[in-house]
C-alpha cells in the first residue's frame, strides 16, 4: 500500500488577512506547498456593498474605482507575501487572489469551484471593520468544506517565530485521535502520509469512555490490529490509550506531550442546506492550540 499517496494535496488554498496568524497560515501553506509540490492560491476577501441610494452613473464610476483598488489590492498582497516569506516562495507556483465576496462565501467557492485539496487557515484574525479569519468564520469553513481544513491558533510552544523571514514550520510530532471506525480509516492513512513525509513521530490516540474499569491491554491490541489492518506505516508509531471524554484527553494530550500537529476526523451530516460536524472535533478546534488538520468525512 502506497500510504504517500494517502494525503497529497495539489491545490492549496490559504486566506490570508494581514494578520500574524495570516503569517502563521501562510509558513504552513508554503512548507505543505514545497513539500508536495502543490499549487498555492492565497485568497484575500474585502466586502462591500454598493449603498441603494447610489444613482448608476454613481455605481459605475465607483466599480471602475473598486477594479483599480482590486489590482492595487492583489499587489499588496504579493507584497506582504514576499516581505514575510521572501525566498521560501522561489520556484513555488502561487496565485493571487482578491474578492469582495463574505469571507466564508470567498472561501468555499474557491475550494469547490478551484479543485482545491487542502485549506490552510487561521481561527481568528484581526478586528476592526476589515477583517476575514474570525473563529467562527474558521468554524464555519470546517462544518460546509467537503476538503480537509488546517486550523492554526495561538502558539502552544514555539512552533513557528512569525517574525523570523526564514522561519519554518517543525512537524515533529503527529497526534492522530481514532475512534476505530470505518471512517477514520481514511484519516488514519493522512496522518501516517504527514508522518512518513515530515519524519514525524505519530501517536494514535484512542479514547476510553468506557466508565468501569477494566484491562486497558485490551484496548491497546485492539487499537493496533486497526492500525495494522488499515495501513502499513514506516514512521515511528506509538499506540495510546486514555480515559476520559474525547476531546478534554485529546487536548491535554497534545499539551503534555508538545505536539506538533493533531488530526482529527469529522464526520458531517447534512442539515437542512448545511452540515454539523461531531462535538469532539469542534471543541478541538476550538481550544486545541496545536495546528489541527480536519479529514472530513460525509454522512447522509
Amino acid at each position: 500500500m502506497n500510504n504517500i499517496s494517502a494525503f497529497n494535496p495539489r491545490h492549496i488554498l490559504c486566506p490570508v488577512d494581514f494578520s500574524d496568524l495570516s503569517i502563521l497560515a501562510l509558513k504552513y501553506a508554503v512548507t505543505g506547498a514545497k513539500t508536495y509540490g502543490s499549487r498555492l492560491t492565497l485568497l484575500h476577501s474585502e466586502m462591500f456593498e454598493m449603498p441603494r441610494y447610489f444613482s448608476q452613473t454613481e455605481t459605475d464610476r465607483l466599480q471602475e474605482e473598486l477594479f483599480s483598488e482590486k489590482k492595487m489590492a492583489t499587489k499588496k498582497l504579493a507584497d506582504y507575501v514576499m516581505k514575510d516569506l521572501g525566498k521560501r516562495t522561489e520556484g513555488l507556483d502561487i496565485q493571487y487572489r482578491v474578492t469582495d465576496a463574505t469571507a466564508v462565501e470567498a472561501i468555499l467557492e474557491a475550494s469547490e469551484n478551484s479543485e482545491v485539496d487542502l485549506i490552510v487557515i487561521g481561527t481568528h484574525g484581526i478586528g476592526g471593520f476589515k477583517r476575514l479569519l474570525l473563529g467562527s468564520t474558521a468554524e464555519s469553513v470546517i462544518h460546509n468544506a467537503r476538503v480537509p481544513i488546517f486550523t492554526v491558533r495561538q502558539k502552544q510552544h514555539e512552533f513557528i517565530d512569525v517574525t523570523d523571514i526564514n522561519a519554518s514550520p517543525r512537524i515533529e510530532r503527529i497526534l492522530c485521535a481514532s475512534d476505530l471506525k470505518e471512517h477514520d480509516r481514511k484519516m488514519l492513512k493522512s496522518a501516517v502520509s504527514l508522518a512518513e513525509h515530515f519524519k514525524a513521530g505519530l501517536t494514535v490516540l484512542y479514547i476510553d469512555d468506557d466508565r468501569e474499569e477494566q484491562d486497558l491491554s485490551k484496548a491497546k491490541t485492539a487499537l493496533c490490529d486497526w492500525v495494522s489492518g488499515t495501513t502499513k506505516t514506516q514512521c515511528e508509531f506509538e499506540p495510546v490509550i486514555r480515559k476520559g471524554e474525547a476531546a478534554d484527553q485529546i487536548i491535554t494530550h497534545a499539551k503534555e506531550t508538545k505536539s506538533d500537529l493533531i488530526v482529527i476526523g469529522a464526520r458531517h451530516k447534512v442539515f437542512h442546506d448545511s452540515t454539523i460536524i461531531g462535538k469532539t472535533t469542534d471543541l478541538v478546534v476550538r481550544h486545541a492550540r496545536a495546528p489541527v488538520l480536519v479529514i472530513p468525512s460525509m454522512q447522509e
